[in-house]
This record gives C-alpha cells, structure tokens and sequence, in this order.
C-alpha cells in the first residue's frame, strides 16, 4: 500500500470515527431548512468535549503530514473537519441548529492536537529502520 493511500484510508477512518466519537449527530425532531443555534453559549458545557474531541484527529492530522512545510496548519484543518460535518447535520436539525462556537471549539482543539504532535513526536526513517520517539524542537 503506498503512502498516499494510507493517508487516504487514515483520514476516512478519521472521518467515520469522528460521527462515532464526536458528540451525538442525534436530532430529536424532524430534519429540514437551515437553523443556526443562537441560545448557545461561549462557555457552555458541551465546548470542552468538542475540544476534546477534536484534539485526537488534530493530532492524527499533524502526523498524517509531518513531511510538509505546515503540518500543524494542515492537522488543524483535518481535524476541524469533523466537527464542520457535525455541525452541518446539527443546521439541518429543526430543534438545534449550526453552532459557530462550538466549531470554533473544534478548530482549538485540533490545533491543541496539531501542536502538540508536531512539537513532541519525532518521527525518522532511515535505510537501517525507523525511530519514533520524543522530540522537542526550540526553533520558531
């Protein structure tokens, strides 16, 4: 299997996953038309999981990318992915709506995860075999 297909079905994976781990895609009433969430807090209590839960497929993103000049760039956008899909069933739900702070909750943490992979996880190959471990870079 070549590379850019492992990416590939990683990032599916990563995909079908997210409907599974990502909060609920769960509407209690009929779906239809475009609804944007206006009662929803900054500070509500679901913001954290979808921190959380956006973190690990930053993560997995920055890592799918390591060879590029912006992997965190990059595993950010990969792992906001999720959330915008969810968000965007959540629109079509005629008793939620689209939330942009909860995406905005995504999108930091994916990049909590992005960072993190790319400022502590060293990855190397070489022609004698391949070494992961940890790393910790001081340049910006």
């Amino acid at each position: 299997m070549t590379r850019a297909m492992k990416q590939a079905s990683a990032l599916a994976l990563t995909v079908t996953a997210s409907s599974f781990a990502h909060a609920g895609f769960d509407c209690s009433g009929s779906r239809g038309g475009w609804r944007m969430q206006t009662s929803d807090s900054w500070t509500g209590s679901d913001k954290l999981a979808h921190v959380a839960a956006s973190a690990p497929f930053g993560a997995l993103g920055a890592y799918l990318t390591r060879g590029s000049d912006h992997p965190v760039v990059y595993g950010t956008l990969i792992g906001t992915a999720p959330g915008l899909v969810k968000e965007i069933v959540d629109g079509t739900c005629r008793t939620d709506g689209f939330s942009y702070k909860d995406l905005a909750a995504d999108a930091l943490g994916a990049w909590i995860g992005a960072s993190a992979t790319h400022w502590a996880i060293m990855y190397q190959r070489t022609p004698h075999g391949m070494t992961v471990g940890l790393s910790y870079h001081d340049r910006f």
